[in-house]
């Protein structure tokens, strides 16, 4: 029993320590689905262990998620990974390994064609659960008929996010009142990186922005550490065609993307991961991380936090909500649709974990920000608590467990007085807002 307690917490405290004692390639090694980064896949089945303090109910939930698995975004990777395995088929120069890696891809490119980035049947899994989740855990704070808000970025799969999260709990309390809308209005807090955001300069706009300060680096690191011929050797008998299909590298990634993604199609039944040796993919995740690292990541190396201090507009979004419906009591819960990106820079701006540690030099990144501790349908829920007295406490649920802020709590683990978080998030927003003012936007290059 000792011990079965002993793992359950654990569990629970695995994420508070983010950054401590963590080595990304070993947890890569264990589960090799971590290398896919942002395309990693979490279990939604382990619920948060704390419990409110006695006397204390949940009564508010502000929520940000991401939309669920969705296929690899990029529909030129699908077809240029099968342009060059049937081209060498049809030449005669795949070995054995590279047919072999043909006859699975193509029942695979057959369902991904023309779909990059759509929101696959795993994502919608993934909504329903979560929903469903949060509905059981709260069941008084959605009672008779509650009044919920939902917004959402205009990506189609953030829509479709939306509305399968919306319609279980639809299921769970068809009485709810449930508002949904996606609109351009509402971008400039579901999605501050975009040309919405009035704060944001055209160029420093675009997660593959051309005009970033490190995208130089970042182009270099990608030459430098992977090794194509490490791939592709196993599978082709004359390695130059791969330049009659483009550049090696990117055909590497390609093949990377396109496994990695697997995970997140139900309908592929497909895991191409053993085609990529453990250490390249090593090398690949170090370098995709990298670039998450310093396009939404504290970035200490190039901008001095620009990127992610434009977040403080989705920070100021939940607390101005959340101070309005506590005040009318007109909302039980807002929920927030969107991306990956948004909840990476929301770490940074709390300080939670370790995000926002300052790195020296590129080789640390993979040592301090882990991309895959940002999966698909990865999901943050601040949950408000009260007593008949009146005080108000707020716990931060990250992918449905408890996460560790960085201020005291109110005695119990993972509690925390709202008017203390909110003056912290308050100082860490004016912190952002005067990163912004004091930085420059990356110039315009030829």
């Amino acid at each position: 029993m000792r011990k079965v307690l002993f793992i359950l917490l654990a569990a629970c405290l695995s994420l508070t320590v983010r950054g401590q004692g963590r080595d990304a390639f070993e947890e890569i090694r264990q589960d090799p689905g971590r290398a896919g980064t942002v395309h990693y896949m979490y279990n939604h089945d382990i619920p948060a262990c704390a419990k409110a303090p006695a006397g204390y109910k949940s009564f508010y939930i502000s929520h940000y998620g991401r939309h669920g698995a969705r296929n690899h975004s990029s529909d030129s990777d699908f077809d240029a990974l099968y342009s060059l395995l049937t081209a060498a088929r049809d030449r005669g120069l795949l070995t054995e390994r590279g047919e072999e890696l043909l006859r699975r891809y193509e029942p695979a490119y057959e369902v991904l064609r023309g779909r990059g980035g759509d929101l696959c049947d795993r994502g919608f899994e993934q909504q329903y659960k979560i929903a469903r989740n949060i509905y059981r855990a709260h069941r008084h704070l959605f009672r008779r008929n509650a009044r919920i808000d939902a917004v959402s970025t205009y990506v189609p799969r953030c829509i479709l996010t939306m509305s399968a999260f919306t319609d279980q709990l639809a299921r769970e309390n068809p009485r709810l009142r449930i508002e949904k809308q996606a609109s351009f209005a509402d971008m400039p807090f579901l999605n501050p990186f975009s040309k919405y955001n009035p704060d944001i300069h055209s160029t420093d706009e675009g997660f593959y922005n051309k005009y970033a300060y490190w995208r130089k680096d970042s182009d270099a690191m990608f030459k430098a550490m992977l090794r194509p011929e490490v791939v592709y050797g196993p599978l082709l008998k004359d390695l130059s065609i791969l330049k009659e299909f483009g550049d090696p590298v990117d055909l590497e990634t390609a093949l990377y993307s396109v496994a990695m993604n697997g995970q997140c199609n139900g309908k592929l039944n497909n895991d191409l991961t053993e085609f990529i040796p453990y250490d390249e993919l090593c090398r690949i995740y170090e370098c995709r991380n990298f670039v998450f690292y310093c396009s939404k990541g504290a970035d200490t190396l190039y901008q001095k936090g620009r990127q992610w201090a434009f977040v403080w507009r989705t920070m100021q979004d939940i607390i101005d909500k959340a101070d309005s419906d506590i005040a009318t009591g007109e909302y039980a819960a807002r929920l927030r649709f969107g991306h990956d990106i948004i909840i990476m820079s929301l770490f940074v701006l709390l300080d939670i974990d370790g995000y926002n540690k300052p790195v020296g030099k590129a080789s640390e990144v993979k040592d301090v920000f882990r991309s895959y501790d940002f999966p698909m349908a990865l999901n943050t829920q601040f949950v408000f608590y009260k007593n008949r007295s009146g005080d108000i406490l707020v716990r931060l649920l990250y992918n449905e467990r408890d996460l560790a802020l960085p201020i005291p709590d109110c005695g119990t683990p993972y509690f925390y007085r709202w008017s203390e978080f909110r003056d912290f998030a308050l100082r860490r927003i004016a912190l952002a807002r005067h990163i912004i003012a004091t930085t420059q936007a990356p110039p315009k290059k030829k």
